[in-house]
């Protein structure tokens, strides 16, 4: 043992699993001089499993008595993250009091991690008369010419041995088996096929011979090599792609493949790039500002001299992303890299447009409908920047990108700051990406802008407060005014008989003057499918989810009914289980409803409709975007997807069909997000050339938050708020940290709640309310109690985690609770 201790260094490594602390291995003599900080090794953790896992810690500092494991071998040549992605990531771990584990898991691109049963096969230098050690050596290696890979848990069952791992060991030492390839590293290369002048064909007479002979014989295979002579000097280049060569040249592969037999032509395989494989025109400067956004431009960049951050609010169709764009283009001229967030994956595509006409092959894109590949390429573009070069500077992404391995910050840019898409829910980290930017740009010395027409209580309360820096742009780009709102009593009428299903009169009336005028028109309803509901006209009998506490959702196109949380569908019953009556009825409406019927009230108008059934792929959201910004569709039917940022020149009429639905939802937020979305659909209308309208259907139009949404009055309406928000309790005067407990049974579920509700009170006292069911109070068949705890702002960050890591330390070693999940969520909604 004490040998071991003085020959051996040892590394600290981080398990992409959910497991406090770092894991001790000790590095064999051969490894010492190639290991360090932030590379993947391959570790052997419990019986029979094996993992990538981070080098966080090197030492030759003698470790604790107990007998550590090798690292069985180092994948990457170079780390692959940055001393200030660890930094982040203990910060992430202690803030949102989750494993660093669980933050690598979810930093790290699937294909950079190895998280599954490890298999084996035979090195590619195993000869079969080779000497072996023992029996159990021969029946591995026979199993593996015969089954190419075999699991541990296999060899364990057919060497008849619970613990083999010392044979794979000893195998794996002398080069008669490897670690499965595609178990160590996912991601693979892409190579393409190149086209290039073959040695011989530099010699003069061999050339002139092989011409005179292709001229009488092979005229086809002459014709493709001229044709590869002029592609190569109009390129410039000595490889010419095989794919296009070909293609242009309208010859077949056999051609080819004659030029190569002959030795004129050879054919090499290069690794190229997954990504962007377009080549842009020369980037163009960025529109000149108009005096407002000037003046913000000017307030923004003094404030980033502060190193404040700031928030932008400007209301909708102010011109904010002009200004993002000469700011990110400030940073990038100075050689530094830049970050763009945007919510959710649905507005990347009309920035990501734009952008590309400033920014060219400079900017990166990086979200979760990437492949794993693809996302790879993109983690070492980042990764691989050398201050002053134009790779990997500029990069567009959703909440994930916020983990790339930037190393040269020069702005970060959170845009549609308020959006709780940036907010991760499950699994942990459950973090958001707004205040993670936030913490980040602090750390690395980088300007942090916040940008929103409706920013988020917390921001503007920070602004206010001086914490961060305010600056605003109060008019429209243009001098175009703001959209005229107009309130419709649906109860009034339906009583005056003005309705026409889910479309007032004066809805309707409106739509049709828009598209007569040639305009077309956005209608919002916050919910997908065909109608939430379908119920028994006898009895009330309702089908429900068989995993959760939720009513099944009507597809009418797919013919399914479908939970919205787990994902259960099955068709659409004919009669009522409880009382057998076929007479069902469906209550309420979605997105997919509102589109059927529209067809039917305004035939010959094009209706197309955006929810996240329709935008499933990468490339159908961009479609249907595409195809109404260049006119091809009147009107769009859509869920919050149509409310995000995205820039129409021709939407004249907003219509809101349910307002109540936002506003009524049994949540402390609801008003804020019925505001914020309201008025950001809002303003999809008037942005151009016409002048905007909206239309709110609504049973309370003495609701106050439509009279804010009204008069566009966004600090009218955060007065009001915040005085709701201080009597109760609530963000931004309080934290909130939401305590989850989740079992499959449901007394057990109230049983750990309560004894994990006492042990918080001891601590905090009364700031602890609950166990409580929620709204849903079963999802994919576990019950669930929920715990609040509500702390005042004043109190020490630090200091309140300390306490609540104890408890739940403490809750944890209760044998009794260890079936019991708990989840543990700051800042939750």
């Amino acid at each position: 043992m004490s040998q071991q201790k003085e020959n051996h260094l040892y590394v600290q490594v981080v398990l992409p699993l959910a497991l406090p602390g770092t894991f001790t291995y000790h590095v064999a003599d051969e490894l010492q001089q190639v290991v360090s900080v932030g590379q993947r090794v391959v570790v052997q953790f419990g019986k029979q499993k094996i993992y990538s896992a981070l080098v966080w810690n090197i030492t030759d500092v003698e470790v604790p008595s107990f007998t550590t494991k090798p690292i069985i071998s180092i994948i990457d040549e170079l780390p692959v993250i940055t001393s200030a992605q660890m930094e982040l990531w203990k910060w992430m771990a202690d803030y949102y009091l989750c494993t660093i584990g669980e933050v690598m898991a979810a930093a790290l691109p699937s294909a950079l991690k190895l998280q599954s049963e490890t298999k084996i096969q035979l090195h590619p230098d195993f000869k079969t008369d080779q000497v072996l050690a023992d029996e159990r050596e021969y029946i591995i290696t026979e199993a593996l010419q015969e089954k190419k890979q075999l699991s541990i848990a296999e060899v364990s069952r057919l060497l008849l041995l619970k613990q083999v791992m010392p044979v794979v060991k000893s195998l794996l030492g002398r080069n008669v088996i490897e670690i499965a390839e595609e178990m160590v590293e996912k991601y693979k290369p892409r190579y393409a096929a190149f086209v290039k002048l073959s040695n011989k064909a530099n010699d003069e007479d061999f050339m002139r011979e092989a011409m005179e002979s292709m001229e009488r014989r092979s005229p086809k295979q002459l014709d493709l090599l001229l044709f590869f002579m002029r592609m190569k000097q109009d390129e410039e280049t000595e490889l010419v792609s095989r794919t296009l060569l070909l293609k242009r040249s309208k010859l077949s592969a056999a051609v080819l493949q004659g030029l190569v037999k002959k030795e004129i032509l050879e054919i090499v395989e290069i690794q190229t790039d997954r990504l962007s494989q377009t080549s842009f025109d020369e980037a163009i400067d960025p529109l000149p500002l108009n005096d407002a956004q000037e003046q913000c431009k000017k307030e923004i960049s003094g404030s980033f001299l502060k190193e404040k951050v700031v928030l932008l609010h400007g209301v909708t169709s102010s011109g904010k992303t002009e200004i993002y764009i000469h700011l990110l283009k400030e940073a990038i001229d100075r050689g530094q890299q830049a970050v763009y967030l945007v919510p959710e994956i649905a507005l990347t595509s009309q920035v990501i447009t734009r952008l590309r006409k400033h920014f060219g092959n400079k900017l990166l894109v990086y979200h979760s409908r990437f492949s794993d590949n693809e996302r790879v390429e993109t983690w070492n573009k980042v990764l691989s920047h050398i201050p002053g070069s134009t790779d990997g500077q500029l990069i567009v992404g959703a909440r994930s990108a916020i983990f790339l391995p930037v190393s040269n910050a020069g702005l970060i840019i959170v845009d549609e700051e308020h959006d709780n898409s940036y907010k991760q829910t499950d699994p942990s980290p459950r973090y958001h990406a707004r205040d993670t930017a936030v913490w980040l740009g602090s750390t690395m010395k980088a300007p942090v802008l916040l940008g929103s027409a409706t920013p988020s209580l917390e921001s503007y309360y920070n602004a206010l407060a001086g914490k961060y820096i305010l600056t605003s742009l109060n008019s429209r780009y243009g001098e175009m005014i703001m959209p005229e709102v107009t309130l419709v009593d649906v109860k009034d009428a339906y009583k005056r008989k003005q309705m026409h299903s889910h479309f007032s009169g004066k809805l309707i009336e409106m739509m049709k003057q828009s598209l007569q005028n040639g305009e077309q028109v956005i209608l919002f309803q916050n919910r997908r499918g065909f109608a939430p509901v379908l119920e028994c006209r006898n009895c009330s009998w309702v089908p429900h989810c068989i995993n959760c506490d939720v009513s099944l959702t009507l597809h009418k196109q797919k013919q399914e009914i479908r939970c919205h949380y787990c994902g259960y569908s099955t068709t659409p019953p004919s009669s009522c289980n409880a009382c057998g009556s076929t007479d069902l009825r469906m209550k309420g409406f979605g997105t997919e409803k509102i589109e059927e019927e529209l067809q039917l009230l305004m035939p010959g108008y094009r209706i197309s409709r955006l929810d996240h059934d329709t935008a499933r792929s990468k490339k159908s959201f961009h479609q249907i975007i595409s195809d109404f910004d260049n006119g091809d569709i009147d009107v769009l039917v859509g869920t919050q997807m149509v409310t995000k940022g995205l820039d129409f020149k021709n939407v004249s009429l907003v219509g809101i069909l349910n307002a109540d639905q936002l506003l009524n939802y049994p949540d402390f937020r609801s008003h804020e997000r019925a505001f914020q979305l309201m008025e950001q659909v809002s303003g999809r209308a008037g942005r151009k050339k016409v002048s905007g309208k909206v239309v709110i259907q609504t049973y309370n139009t003495k609701n106050i938050v439509l009279r804010y949404v009204m008069e566009h009055d966004f600090r009218g309406f955060y007065n009001h708020e915040l005085i709701e928000r201080s009597k109760f309790n609530y963000p931004p005067y309080f934290r909130l940290i939401e305590c989850s407990i989740k079992h499959r049974d449901e007394a057990e579920a109230e049983r750990a709640a309560r004894l994990f509700a006492k042990e918080l009170s001891e601590v905090f006292g009364k700031r602890v309310l609950g166990p409580t069911q929620p709204n849903v109070a079963r999802i994919r068949n576990l019950y669930i109690r929920q715990i609040l705890i509500k702390l005042e702002r004043k109190l020490s960050v630090m200091e309140v985690k300390k306490k609540l890591q104890k408890a739940i330390d403490f809750y944890r070693k209760e044998p009794a609770n260890r079936n019991v999940i708990l989840n543990i969520d700051v800042d939750p909604y």
